[in-house]
């Protein structure tokens, strides 16, 4: 008997702007499917240059465009166990109605055709496409606030990737890629990686209400969204405020180039932590030893006790920072005469993810 292709069915359809989210949840509370969700940044506020391009064996050409909206194919080729394969899949782009540089990626193709062809693809146009990262405290109030507005009885753990920072894995813990926690609550998990000195990499769970299981999610710290259901309050609940993440960092920054101000005056940005951060001397080196590990640039300490202060060149694109700790809760980036948003990202993620996190904005000098 021939089995009736439902992702065939519905990529034939010609989807609009405002109903595409509520049509894949309604498909996904049919159908055992699950949809995936790519948020991302563009220097441009159109996909439309998509259309033809190619980067490495993949392939894209657009199918229709709605406002908003537009939906993709596109044909990659593989090597499955020595023989070279090729497959077509498709995809949606939905353009955030509020912030125009902000795309999603929406996909109801098999995980095969997520890892081998679409994020592939996506990550393969940077930095012309960037995706962001969601601190371990936004992640907690996200799901928290997911639950309570959802007003579900519990989201259980069912799979969890976590990462330890470098200094802790010196200090005899392991570095565990993937844990399992059956029956642990969300606020346990997330207390034990915080003292641990750790992130969530990604964390997936089953919703309940009263016992019943309605829906089994994950999300990503990259921002990215699986769901096999409930996917409209997903989206409202996860890739709109990443969303609004996107937005603020591309905004926070860009143009703080010393070339592209007229002055060539500094527009140094903060990271800032709780009081007491960088109290002991001890936690300069920690700081040092932490950044001598990013791979993406050269690091060159020019002062370290009792106050430091480091240059950093960025490999890729030859952006300069200089970098200092001056009291005991920030750390102050001042871009040189060329500071790119993607090599500001490079480096604001490698504070975050082998030292420690903390708040973004901008240095008001205080």
């Amino acid at each position: 008997m021939t089995t009736f292709d439902y992702i065939a069915a519905f990529y034939a359809r010609r989807h609009k702007t405002e109903s595409i989210v509520r049509e894949i949840d309604s498909l996904l509370s049919a159908q055992p499917l699950s949809v995936r969700a790519i948020p991302f940044g563009c220097d441009m506020a159109t996909l439309e240059w998509l259309d033809g391009r190619t980067a490495g064996e993949r392939q894209v050409q657009i199918l229709y465009k709605d406002r908003r909206l537009s939906c993709f194919q596109l044909n990659y080729s593989f090597k499955d166990h020595g023989r070279q394969k090729k497959e077509t899949g498709r995809f949606f782009t939905l353009q955030d109605e509020q912030y125009p540089s902000v795309f999603v990626a929406l996909t109801i193709e098999p995980t095969n055709f997520y890892h081998r062809a679409l994020f592939p693809l996506l990550t393969a146009f940077y930095p012309k496409i960037m995706m962001t990262f969601i601190t371990h405290k936004k992640l907690r109030r996200l799901l928290e606030r997911f639950q309570s507005e959802g007003d579900y009885s519990e989201l259980v753990i069912t799979r969890a990737s976590q990462r330890l920072r470098y200094e802790e894995l010196e200090r005899g813990h392991h570095n565990i890629p993937v844990v399992s926690w059956p029956s642990i609550s969300l606020s346990e998990a997330f207390d034990w990686v915080y003292q641990q000195n750790g992130w969530f990499e990604s964390i997936s769970f089953d919703v309940r209400r009263q016992h019943r299981t309605l829906a089994n999610i994950s999300l990503a710290r990259k921002g990215i969204v699986r769901a096999n259901a409930l996917f409209a309050n997903a989206y409202k609940s996860f890739l709109k405020p990443v969303s609004k993440t996107i937005h603020d960092n591309l905004e926070l920054f860009s143009h703080r180039a010393r070339l592209e101000r007229e002055d060539s005056s500094p527009r140094p940005l903060t990271i800032d932590f709780e009081a007491g951060q960088f109290r002991d001397l001890e936690e300069n080196r920690r700081f040092i030893k932490a950044m001598r590990r990013l791979k993406t640039a050269s690091v060159s300490v020019l002062h370290g006790n009792p106050y430091i202060q480091l240059s950093i060149i960025d490999y890729f694109d030859g952006s300069v920072f200089d970098l200092w700790v001056l009291d005991e809760r920030q750390i102050v980036i001042v871009p040189q005469l060329k500071g790119s948003v993607a090599a500001i990202k490079r480096l604001i993620n490698h504070v975050f993810d082998d030292y420690a996190e903390g708040d973004l904005s901008n240095y008001t000098g205080r």
